[in-house]
């Protein structure tokens, strides 16, 4: 329509800031379609009764929709408005404009004497503080998997994998967010796979288990792949898998992933009963291989200062391996506070030894008060 896309008049109707109105329509019945076109740009939809609603920007091949009484960015011409909201609420529109800006960098480093981390292990809700700022940053932790079993006649456990991490900076977190803790996998046998941990509907997946002596890795489709265990010749370790935006990082929160890594292999060789399994896959690098005398070692978990605010966390550490004659893999959670780790072997001297328990499934929230 003529001057839809400049600032009215006092004839046009005014407006209220950067809002600039439009037209407004009653609601005679709960559910109305409004033939209002408009071109892409800044939108504000309004109840006059401040009532809850839903309105849609249909157009041509696209449709967006948005809650009442909010603004949005319609990235698509529209053709009308389809709105549900309560029957003879007044619903209005506007236009908004805005000026151009520069991305304000580092934005939370004025608030680091104020900021506050949050560290769950058990599922229930996060709340935001009132007072804090409506962003925050987040570190999602699967849990981690169970280490394999070893015996001195056969050879070593798998170590287990560390679980998948997911980070989130700036995501909004108002009033309650749903979380649920992935169950740690425990040691022993195959070892178990580590649960997916939830913060919102962002997800990590747990770590993979590790193989016994015998036996790969559980599967991989959990997180990093558990090493697999090495007794009978070469076996190589369990894969891991990679999340992406569509199987649970989303989009918002600028995610970045770390995980999906391979647990190491058993080696070649034929039986001994002094061979190590390999170690399990960490978040940022894959399980070490075993073979005879030497065990494998673990994959580098994700370092962050998101808990303490000094980069001694480690996120996702895989399991070490040992071999029945005690050599053990290197450690990758050494010096570090660790979460949802991956479990590691024991060595056996005579019967048959389970591996070490996986870390609970953990999530990391730093919130900002001005």
């Amino acid at each position: 329509m003529p001057g839809f896309n400049t600032i009215p008049g006092s004839s046009g109707g005014g407006g209220a800031g950067a809002l600039n109105y439009v037209a407004s329509v009653h609601m005679n019945t709960y559910n109305r379609s409004w033939a209002q076109a408009g071109v892409a740009g800044n939108y504000g939809i309004y109840s006059q009764n401040q009532e809850n609603g839903y309105a849609y920007f249909v157009g041509t091949g696209m449709t967006t929709g948005v809650s009442l009484n909010r603004m949005i960015n319609i990235s698509h011409a529209f053709t009308r408005i389809d709105i549900i909201a309560p029957q003879n609420d007044i619903v209005s529109l506007y236009k908004v404009k805005v000026k151009a800006t520069t991305e304000f960098t580092n934005p939370f480093a004025g608030f680091v004497s104020s900021s506050y981390p949050t560290l769950i292990q058990s599922s229930g809700n996060f709340i935001l503080p009132n007072a804090a700022l409506p962003l925050v940053n987040v570190a999602v932790v699967g849990g981690g998997g169970g280490g394999g079993l070893s015996h001195s006649g056969h050879g070593g456990g798998g170590g287990g994998g560390g679980g998948n991490v997911v980070k989130l900076t700036a995501i909004s977190a108002v009033g309650a967010t749903g979380v649920t803790i992935g169950a740690l996998g425990a040691g022993g046998g195959q070892g178990a796979a580590g649960g997916t941990t939830y913060f919102g509907n962002v997800y990590a997946l747990g770590g993979g288990g590790g193989g016994d002596h015998g036996y790969k890795g559980t599967t991989g489709t959990h997180g990093n792949g558990g090493g697999k265990a090495g007794a009978y010749g070469y076996d190589t370790g369990s894969s891991g898998t990679a999340q992406s935006t569509s199987t649970g990082l989303g989009t918002a929160g600028s995610p970045t992933f770390h995980g999906g890594h391979a647990g190491g292999g058993a080696g070649a060789g034929s039986h001994d009963n002094n061979r190590g399994g390999g170690g399990g896959g960490g978040a940022v690098g894959v399980g070490g291989e075993g073979g005879a005398g030497y065990a494998g070692a673990g994959g580098q978990g994700h370092v962050s200062d998101i808990w303490t605010g000094s980069a001694n966390t480690k996120f996702g550490a895989g399991g070490r391996s040992a071999t029945p004659g005690g050599t053990l893999g290197t450690d990758p959670m050494s010096g570090f506070t660790n979460f949802g780790h991956g479990g590691t072997t024991n060595h056996s001297t005579g019967a048959q030894v389970n591996g070490n328990n996986g870390g609970v499934g953990t999530v990391v929230v730093r919130y900002y008060i001005p």
